[in-house]
């Protein structure tokens, strides 16, 4: 649904079962839906399944027809490879994409040229694209930043093999460069007055991210944005950065005006947990959206000018205030004394001594939870059950060195963050320490397998959703003596030499002291299916209690509404079975 500035609606679209992935807005002509699709990669990528990115423009006048970007074009593929923001050039709407060049040889079907993609700008009245860059060759690795005219004006290239990174500005000008083992290096936007760049890098000796803003006339880079940056604020028509929000949720933008309104707004909301969702170029009117206690996701507009406020809808209408569980931050000691935040969820109507538990470590594992609203820890709050997030060590939010404490750490100290979190809850008196399962899903699914085959004598069950099971079969290729970028960042998070077989729940699977169900879908392309499928056959083959749910047509994000109700409901009803709250 699209409304005017009164909140009345202007126009629907009915778009049917398919995975969005964002919304941008094209002035006020259009917007740009973006969505995804499972398929496979075709005999130059090894035929695998990939989630293809494709977008549409839908436009607000009835009068104008949809726009498919890329589509039925014999010179590009149909799927985009990045999104690099719309621009209104010479008064006309342009969209600036990813993609991969198409050609044929006599005889031939149409196939992909390059390994990369190069830079496309579209017409989005009517689809029209033009190269307007080209893409780079293996082992460099090339990302772009185009300008408020809908120039490339900035492009960085990363040596896939060596690190090597080079930022060069208009006309090829070298505007930064250097070394980076795991080719940690990002553009972030253009300063306020779009006469520099901003990047970030990551110090590998210092475990810290860094941002420079450097000229780009040329010269040397300035240190910019030394805060924990959880959001950056860019103008979304020509990415010029407008400040940023910090971890404590507050803006601190660029422009001092801007800024008083935006803290005058932040106040409204000072006492539930608020996000800036989206906002005006100006930041004349935002979005915000809150969650927490008594709220199960509530949606605001605001003019920060007056401060008046309009709520837009509530996520879940159906469960609100009383209903929703006590969300809080519970704080412990890991055993090698390493302070520890978690997200502690409470059954609602029951007093907190002595409760059954669950444990939901997140997926990432560079991630974070935080006290909001959370569909899986509220449902099983709803039954009976204290619900405990670690963010245990590698975990974001808490700065780059406690990130950093959890490289080499799977299935060791990460995985003894969360049973210490299990232990201080029971020394508070709020958990029986006996009465726990552990659940997750990604690499929380894999946390929650290791927690019953790695470790022992902790969970009564774990709950494993599209989680890692065989370290080998999964990262072995990255591991199997080739030197670049990923196999370093790869070797970073599991640690250099690492015992894989030691790790691997899978491996593991003799030691499995409780039952163990597996959910996994079946197009799932960041942890394929077979994963769960392997430790299926491992655990049966050791005489073990193990169920696999296959999720049919089901993605890695859990996209689909019925199969994210179905992981719900299999969820839920096998840790009452192994784990009664009452």
């Amino acid at each position: 649904m699209v409304f005017d500035a009164t909140g009345a609606p202007k126009r629907q679209f009915v778009i049917g079962d398919v995975k969005v992935r964002a919304i941008e807005w094209i002035g006020d002509e259009a917007i740009l839906l973006i969505r995804s699709e499972t398929g496979r990669t075709g005999f130059r990528f090894g035929n695998r399944k990939r989630e293809w990115v494709r977008a549409n423009v839908l436009p607000l006048s009835e009068s104008s027809e949809v726009v498919s970007v890329f589509a039925d074009q014999n010179r590009i593929a149909n799927a985009i490879i990045g999104f690099h923001g719309v621009r209104q050039v010479d008064g006309q709407w342009k969209g600036y994409f990813g993609g991969f060049r198409m050609g044929k040889r006599s005889g031939e079907d149409p196939r992909i040229l390059d390994s990369a993609p190069a830079l496309f700008e579209v017409d989005l009245r009517n689809g029209k694209a033009e190269q307007i860059a080209y893409p780079a060759q293996w082992p460099v690795l090339r990302d772009w930043l185009v300008d408020g005219e809908g120039k490339p004006a900035v492009t960085l290239d990363i040596n896939g093999e060596t690190g090597k990174w080079q930022i060069d500005g208009p006309g090829g000008q070298k505007l930064a460069s250097g070394i980076s083992e795991r080719g940690s290096v990002d553009l972030i936007g253009f300063g306020a007055a779009g006469d520099t760049v901003i990047y970030q890098t990551f110090d590998e000796d210092e475990a810290t991210a860094k941002r420079f803003e450097v000229p780009l006339a040329g010269g040397a880079p300035a240190r910019v944005y030394e805060t924990l940056v959880q959001q950056w604020v860019s103008n979304p028509y020509d990415g010029r950065v407008l400040g940023v929000v910090d971890k404590s949720r507050q803006p601190r933008l660029e422009n001092a005006d801007q800024q008083a309104s935006a803290e005058k707004i932040f106040e409204l909301f000072s006492r539930v947990n608020v996000s800036l969702a989206d906002y005006t170029p100006d930041l004349s009117t935002i979005i915000v959206r809150t969650s927490g206690n008594y709220d199960s996701g509530s949606w605001y507009r605001v003019d920060t000018a007056t401060g008046n406020r309009m709520i837009m809808g509530l996520e879940r209408p159906a469960i609100q205030g009383q209903a929703i569980g006590k969300i809080s931050t519970f704080e412990y000691t890991a055993a090698d004394g390493l302070d520890i935040e978690a997200i502690l969820t409470l059954p609602p109507g029951r007093a907190a001594e002595n409760l059954p538990v669950v444990i939901l470590p997140h997926g990432g594992p560079t991630a974070h939870d935080e006290p909001v609203f959370d569909w899986w820890a509220q449902a099983f709050a709803s039954r009976g059950y204290a619900v405990l997030q670690p963010n245990f060590r590698g975990s974001t939010n808490r700065g780059e060195s406690f990130r950093a404490a959890g490289d080499g750490e799977w299935g060791r100290k990460m995985q003894t963050d969360l049973s210490d979190g299990l232990a201080a809850l029971a020394e508070a008196g709020i958990a029986d320490a006996s009465r726990a399962c552990i659940v997750g899903a990604s690499y929380g699914g894999y946390a929650a397998l290791a927690g019953v085959t790695v470790q022992n004598g902790v969970y009564r069950c774990a709950v494993s959703v599209n989680g890692v099971t065989d370290l080998e079969t999964m990262f072995g290729e990255e591991l199997s003596g080739r030197r670049d970028i990923f196999m370093n960042g790869v070797e970073q998070l599991l640690g250099e030499d690492a015992d894989l077989d030691a790790l691997s729940p899978r491996q593991m699977a003799g030691r499995a002291d409780a039952p163990v169900l597996l959910i996994h879908g079946r197009d799932d392309t960041r942890v394929p299916y077979a994963q769960s499928v392997l430790m299926e056959d491992a655990l049966e083959d050791a005489g073990k209690d193990v169920t696999l749910v296959s999720l049919d047509g089901e993605d890695h994000f859990l996209s689909s509404a019925d199969t994210r109700k179905r992981t719900l409901i299999e969820s839920v009803r096998f840790v009452e079975r192994h784990n009664p709250a009452d």
